[in-house]
């Protein structure tokens, strides 16, 4: 934990919402690393205000203190990773920001009776699992505005309360959605989200656009 007591955060992969998410983080003080194995040219432009503030890492050094690592990668990436070396979770609260999308974004890779975190916490039984930020778009993380809904799960109490108040001092309207078990509904909002956009292109609706499919109640721009 760093002096200002929020946790220090490695986020594994440098996609749309892991870049997005490691300059908002940054920007309101956290500190931040990036480890990311890609190199093609659309990820090296999207690098680039990362790499000039030096926050891409080889992946040891962004794991080396790190009290909170994001999985910002796709579903069967992360679930690899958890297989193969399981290691990089040990002792961390680690946050599952997937969706188990097909590629084509037009249904679940998983049977109705799982969902995405709960498959990823059985391969990493031993660390403290949070799902977070799956239901943001990249979007709503690169926006100056405050509020978007991150709607944050977990079955451990102190890792998700972590979690809930990292999100909210980045800005975020960060609310509990339950346990783990719940995850599957949050990932079948994701998919919702991704149908109605394709289906209704012309919807003049920007919280299409956000990744936001609930309005908060009246009273919630207080602060969070």
């Amino acid at each position: 934990m760093s002096d200002d007591g929020h946790p220090s955060v490695c986020v594994l992969g440098a996609g749309r919402l892991g870049t997005a998410l490691a300059l908002r983080l940054m920007d309101y003080g956290v500190r931040t690393r990036v480890a990311t194995r890609r190199s093609d040219s659309e990820a090296l432009g999207r690098l680039h205000p990362l790499l000039e503030r030096r926050a891409v890492r080889p992946t040891p050094e962004a794991l080396d203190g790190a009290d909170v690592v994001v999985l910002a990668l796709p579903f069967l990436t992360a679930v690899n990773l958890a297989e193969k070396f399981p290691g990089f979770a040990e002792g961390r609260i680690v946050v599952d920001a997937t969706n188990p999308l097909t590629d084509e974004l037009d249904g679940l890779v998983l049977p109705p009776d799982t969902n995405g975190a709960v498959e990823i916490a059985r391969r990493i039984p031993y660390a403290r699992l949070v799902k977070a930020f799956s239901t943001c778009t990249s979007g709503d993380l690169m926006s100056e505005e405050t509020g978007a809904v991150n709607l944050v799960a977990g079955d451990d109490q102190q890792a998700k309360q972590t979690v809930l108040r990292l999100s909210r001092h980045i800005g975020l309207a960060a609310l509990d959605a339950g346990v783990l078990a719940h995850c599957g509904v949050l990932e079948g909002m994701v998919l919702l989200r991704e149908e109605i956009s394709r289906r209704n292109p012309d919807v003049p609706d920007p919280r299409l656009s956000t990744g936001a499919l609930l309005s908060l109640a009246p009273g919630a721009g207080r602060s969070w």
